[in-house]
């Protein structure tokens, strides 16, 4: 049997609200109950109206993330030094220093008193010196950046060339400073690849699996499960296959690829991509999936296991959306759907049928 349910926010309601209201201070989102409820996800309607105020409000979310986080009781606390403690400090260090130098200047002075060594021990001083600023350079350039995410959070993340990157929850990329263009990475992101026609600069997306080669795209990348799955949703794609095959891919394709069994699972052209992009507007969607599949969705977000107290309710089928903001909300609407009940034991979320 298959079961279908949506979530729907009335949004009318609160366009009359907005048009009533101004939010240009703090006090103007403390003061907002609807507010409050979406810091504290504790109404979906709520949740839901102010993710996508937020969205298309860009120059107001600093002050209304900062308003959350004084409702979250969220503060950071920042231990400063006095000045006058800090000039104690630094007459301490610079009388020890001198003291060093007199008792090193003792030890080198028969050696210094010659003017051939003293010619060379400046050369090499300053050869040192500049050996040591190309390296410390070129270490600060070549440092390690990472962008990670919890479970149940996403980030919007602007990479220095331009790419937009969407990472989803419990994902990371990495990237060296001075090679933006060449990620590595796990879990799940989207990728907004910025062209850069005057160079031809290539943009490379690395998981254990395979790698994705692109000059500027739209593409959906995900490392879980075992194995990575790719969706192209606009430009073309190459990717190179630890198996040493290659795979070009165009816009629609979908395709998932496993390191341990070496070949490619699933090859498909697909019409709607929101199967595969619908976690990026906040939504969990299950197109006609089996409990057990959308479950291990949750599993993916959150990061909780489920047992199955009856193994044929695992293919149940289900259709419809949840909202990724809150797990109740998600488990409830599953639940009601499936005709299911779930409970807590032992760590783990156990599935029983009603």
């Amino acid at each position: 049997m298959q079961y279908i349910f949506l979530i729907s926010v009335n949004t009318l309601a609160y366009k009359v609200l907005m048009t009533k209201k101004t939010y240009n201070s703090i006090h103007d989102f403390l003061n907002d109950d609807s507010f409050k409820n979406w810091a504290f996800n504790s109404q979906l309607s709520d949740v839901s109206f102010w993710d996508f105020w937020l969205k298309n409000n860009p120059l107001k979310r600093d002050i209304a993330y900062e308003a959350r986080d004084i409702l979250l009781g969220i503060n950071f606390k920042k231990d400063t030094v006095g000045e006058e403690k800090l000039q104690v400090e630094w007459t301490k260090l610079e009388a020890k220093l001198k003291t060093v130098q007199k008792k090193e200047a003792k030890k080198k002075k028969g050696i210094f008193q010659n003017p051939s060594i003293m010619k060379f021990a400046v050369a090499a001083s300053i050869l040192l010196a500049i050996s040591f600023g190309v390296l410390t350079y070129t270490g600060l350039n070549n440092a390690l950046v990472t962008h990670e995410t919890a479970f149940g959070e996403t980030l919007n993340i602007k990479l220095p060339d331009g790419t937009e990157v969407a990472l989803n929850s419990n994902s990371e990329i990495t990237y060296h400073k001075n090679d933006v263009r060449n990620i590595w990475m796990k879990g799940e992101a989207f990728f907004k690849v910025n062209k850069l026609p005057s160079k031809e600069a290539k943009f490379f997306v690395n998981t254990k699996d395979l790698t994705v080669e692109v000059y500027g795209t739209e593409f959906n990348v995900n490392t879980r499960r075992e194995k990575t799955k790719v969706y192209l949703d606009e430009g073309n794609i190459w990717l190179t296959l630890n198996n040493g095959n290659s795979k070009k891919m165009f816009p629609g394709d979908y395709i998932e690829y496993s390191s341990d069994e070496k070949k490619i699972l699933i090859d498909k052209h697909i019409v709607s991509k929101e199967q595969h992009l619908s976690w990026t507007q906040g939504t969990l969607l299950f197109n006609n999936l089996t409990l057990h599949q959308a479950l291990e969705k949750i599993s993916d977000t959150y990061g909780v296991n489920f047992d199955f107290k009856v193994p044929t309710s695992k293919d149940i089928r289900i259709t419809g959306a949840v909202p990724t903001s809150n797990l109740t909300i998600c488990l409830n609407a599953i639940k009601k759907s499936a005709n299911i009940n779930i409970k807590k034991e032992n760590g783990k979320l156990v599935v029983y049928k009603n």
